[in-house]
């Protein structure tokens, strides 16, 4: 049966409006959308849902979730977190490399989406390791991660320190037509931190992390992107000075 999702507001990203307007969607593609009230006269052979008040959005992507699967099974498997991706309107996510082992080859890479499609939930994209078990020291082989069906890589929540190996990834990555998703933080200023350090953690005693912990890596990384000519996405941005970095 076909569907009326009727009254919400649609968000259409080619377009850029929000507007009111009613989807008639059949056999599991979207047939037309049309201003809300004109498909009055259809209304008896469709099963209708009422969106009024609500967004109606295409389906979501979520490009920084933690899976775990393989090693890390009691937090997170690719089943448990693409149940969760698809009861919140998520249609796709990319899993990030901190796994066990480390998805720096091409057998974790292929085991992932293998997984996903047994839960047969939402899509799963893999972020590969920018260097062998997230050290920061050599690089994974790129080419064969994204044959293997890798779209990004990433050392996630273990920053690559050093510039030169951070150099040479982005100039991989480019010509792997890969996408690098850089978590910037100087884990020498953030060591033992548990807040935002400032007045407040120095008033109730807690160790801080200072804005610069983030903010000197987005710069170096602004920096190595302009070198190599490779875009570089700053995930989860988190202080004033790194938006005006950016």
């Amino acid at each position: 049966m076909a569907i009326w999702i009727k009254g919400g507001k649609v968000v259409d990203p080619l377009k850029g409006t929000v507007r009111k307007q009613d989807v008639i969607v059949d056999r599991g593609r979207i047939q037309k959308i049309v201003r809300s009230g004109h498909v009055r006269e259809e209304g008896p052979r469709l099963k209708v849902i009422e969106a009024k008040g609500m967004l109606v959005t295409p389906g979501l992507i979520d490009m920084h979730v933690h899976l775990r699967e393989p090693g890390h099974e009691y937090k997170e498997t690719v089943e448990t977190g693409t149940r969760a991706a698809a009861a919140g309107g998520f249609v796709a996510v990319a899993c990030m490399p901190n796994t066990d082992p480390v998805n720096d080859s091409r057998s974790v890479t292929e085991f992932i989406p293998r997984q996903a499609r047994a839960a047969n939930l939402a899509r799963v994209h893999p972020v590969a390791a920018v260097t062998r078990n997230l050290e920061g020291e050599s690089l994974t082989e790129f080419g064969d991660l994204e044959a293997a069906g890798a779209v990004g890589v990433s050392n996630d929540g273990m920053p690559v320190a050093n510039s030169e190996v951070m150099r040479r990834a982005l100039e991989y990555a480019r010509y792997c037509g890969l996408t690098v998703i850089s978590h910037c933080e100087d884990r020498n200023l953030s060591a033992g931190g548990a807040m935002h350090e400032g007045a407040i953690s120095s008033r109730i005693g807690l160790p801080g992390i200072p804005a610069a912990s983030e903010e000197i890596l987005v710069f170096r990384e602004i920096c190595l992107a302009r070198l190599t000519g490779c875009p570089v996405h700053i995930a989860h941005v988190s202080t004033e000075g790194s938006v005006a970095l950016i």
